[in-house]
């Protein structure tokens, strides 16, 4: 993926909103209902990564698991985001979709800084390998190769409460969708 997600997160929307419109304008808007569940199933699908990260799930690589939280939170978003469509007609639901973008472009925060951590690193093992009689430099990139893990570690802590809340407004529109509403 690109080095500059701003674009591709509002690639996303522009593709959301043309196959919502799509589908309205083919007779098909009921799809849009069903696109909800199945976008849940791809979101969940990316929670193999946190398993896989903890040893719940032993088979794998991370690598995989990283790929696969990925590319299936961009489906999963935009299955959701064609389910949420246009429609301003009740509040939780576009409180989970408003939670659900900004869990997405926090992610892509995550993925940059990863990128960059990992880029500053080796660049820095390149710089060393040539160069390791100079102590100073070295402990100079030490302490900023910590900031770089610190800033990452505080993104943690931003994303995962967001994550909490996205799960708890989904559950909750599910749930209400069980309750009240009738899908015919």
């Amino acid at each position: 993926m690109s080095e500059n997600r701003g674009p591709l997160h509002l690639l996303l929307i522009a593709a959301a909103i043309s196959l919502d419109y799509i589908l309205h304008a083919v007779g098909l808007a009921w799809i849009g209902r069903y696109l909800g569940v199945a976008g849940t199933v791809f979101l969940a699908s990316s929670f193999g990564y946190s398993a896989r990260k903890k040893k719940i799930v032993k088979n794998g690589t991370i690598r995989f698991f990283l790929r696969l939280h990925c590319y299936a939170g961009w489906i999963g978003t935009l299955m959701i985001l064609v389910h949420s469509g246009i429609h301003f007609n009740a509040l939780l639901p576009w409180m989970a979709t408003l939670c659900m973008m900004t869990v997405t472009a926090s992610g892509h925060v995550g993925q940059y800084l990863v990128r960059k951590l990992r880029e500053e690193v080796n660049m820095k093992k390149k710089k060393n390998g040539i160069d390791n009689d100079r102590d100073e430099d070295i402990e100079r990139q030490c302490y900023w190769d910590s900031v770089t893990l610190k800033a990452l570690e505080k993104w943690r802590t931003i994303h995962m409460p967001i994550v909490s809340v996205l799960l708890g407004l989904t559950l909750l529109h599910i749930a209400t969708i069980l309750l009240f509403m009738n899908w015919r």
